[in-house]
């Protein structure tokens, strides 16, 4: 029995008492004592009930109590594990406005539970991202009378209070009625921006490691066609002194001083080129490996430049002419000897080994703006021009070369020495009508005169 049952009975004592007490006052004394004995015997009866009526109250009364202790210490228990859950737990509504965060939350956003009771979620996530957030937000909103929905989860960026932003992991699940309207969203957010670096250093490593093994295989490559091709060209050159030496060894005593000196100076231009080969082999070993270094001097650079074209005239016996301009404001410049002899030497050779015999080519050095600019030009076979944009590549060799030795490491060489010098290099070219170079180093900065 509730308190509304009983109350109801109560009243219908009340108006069967004053029903009785009004027939009593119309009839006489033995029916008086008649009905106030049937009065009596309501009113124990009432007041028997009334008893069952109160125990049952009472019992309700104990259920009522254990119920509520129930679900005070569930109550207490869930706000235990809501406050001890390790990640940030958001309860909102279904606009995403937070009603409950635990301690997490408050330490992931860096801000008191206070100022964020009551403030959307969604203010909490970086400026660039917000868009994407709010239509997820909408996605949930508009899905939720779905019956599969189920949670989401997906990463957003959000910016805790004076910090800079964070990566979280989000977990959303749905929040209904008993009519299975959706009330509200529970959030929960985990920071993973430490697993988000050692992801991206992972995956740095890993690229890292590709470009290890794909270097050691280009490497492993160059290697292979290095031994090739130097091998091939070094046979020519060493065949030749050989066999002059050997000429020399058995018929020196019968030839004229004239006779002895040609052979003589096939084994020294044979011993250059051997000279030349190894140094465009070892500097290029010494790019691949890193080993390569820059160096810078102070140079002469007209004395640098007229010494080398000496020797480089010598190696061709006189077959070109050598016409060289020099017109510097300064003579003194700051540059790498080694590099700078790597690259005249490349450049020039190749304008005596692609020019017809007799024919004049021109050197020249100036200087300007601290810079010092070295041109070379031929009149020789020409590069096609679906060669030129090869021409700074390892054994790359223009098309119409394949007659002339050579391994096609003079121009890559020449590239990489311009670059450590911070440099550029320029090239025209006709088919039939010659090529120019053009480079230009600048002055290094720590010279001083």
């Amino acid at each position: 029995m509730n308190l509304d049952d009983l109350a109801l009975q109560i009243e219908n004592m009340r108006k069967r008492v004053a029903l009785l007490q009004r027939q009593s006052e119309q009839q006489n004394t033995q029916e008086k004592i008649e009905l106030v004995a049937t009065v009596l015997q309501e009113v124990y009866l009432a007041l028997e009930e009334l008893q069952i009526a109160n125990e049952d109250l009472q019992q309700q009364n104990e259920q009522l109590s254990k119920s509520q202790q129930l679900l005070v210490a569930q109550s207490q228990r869930y706000q235990e594990l809501f406050e001890q859950v390790p990640d940030a737990y958001f309860v909102t509504d279904a606009k995403g406005v937070i009603h409950e965060a635990n301690s997490a939350a408050t330490t992931l956003l860096n801000i008191s539970k206070s100022f964020l009771l009551g403030k959307p979620i969604a203010i909490y996530v970086i400026q660039k991202e917000i868009i994407a957030f709010h239509l997820k937000l909408t996605y949930l909103r508009d899905h939720a009378e779905i019956p599969d929905w189920k949670m989401q989860e997906w990463e957003v960026n959000v910016r805790p209070r004076n910090k800079t932003p964070i990566f979280v992991a989000v977990k959303v699940v749905a929040v209904r009625n008993q009519q299975g309207k959706l009330v509200g969203l529970r959030w929960l957010l985990r920071d993973i921006s430490e697993s988000k670096r050692t992801q991206a250093k992972l995956q740095w490593a890993e690229q890292a490691m590709r470009q290890a093994l794909a270097k050691e295989r280009e490497f492993s490559e160059l290697k292979s066609r290095l031994l090739t091709i130097t091998s091939h060209e070094f046979r020519t050159p060493l065949t030749t002194i050989h066999s002059s030496a050997e000429l020399l060894e058995y018929y020196r005593h019968l030839w004229s001083d004239e006779r002895q000196q040609t052979h003589l100076r096939r084994i020294q231009t044979s011993v250059m080129h051997i000279t030349q080969l190894l140094n465009d082999v070892l500097m290029l070993s010494q790019d691949e490996t890193g080993k390569l270094e820059f160096n810078p001097t102070p140079l002469n650079l007209v004395e640098f430049c007229r010494e080398l074209l000496e020797e480089l005239q010598q190696s061709d016996r006189s077959q070109h002419a050598i016409a060289f301009r020099s017109q510097c404001q300064s003579t003194r410049a700051n540059l790498d000897a080694k590099l700078l002899r790597q690259i005249l030497t490349n450049l020039f050779s190749n304008c005596l080994k692609y020019s017809p015999i007799g024919s004049t080519v021109k050197f020249s050095v100036t200087t300007a703006n601290d810079r010092a600019i070295f041109q070379t030009q031929d009149s020789g076979i020409g590069i096609p021009p679906d060669d030129i944009k090869h021409i700074f590549q390892p054994f790359h060799r223009g098309s119409n070369a394949s007659n002339i030795p050579g391994m096609g490491l003079g121009m890559s060489i020449v590239k990489q020495a311009v670059d450590l010098h911070g440099g550029e290099i320029f090239v025209e070219s006709a088919i039939g009508a010659g090529t120019t170079f053009t480079v230009t180093l600048p002055f290094s900065i720590n010279f001083n005169i």
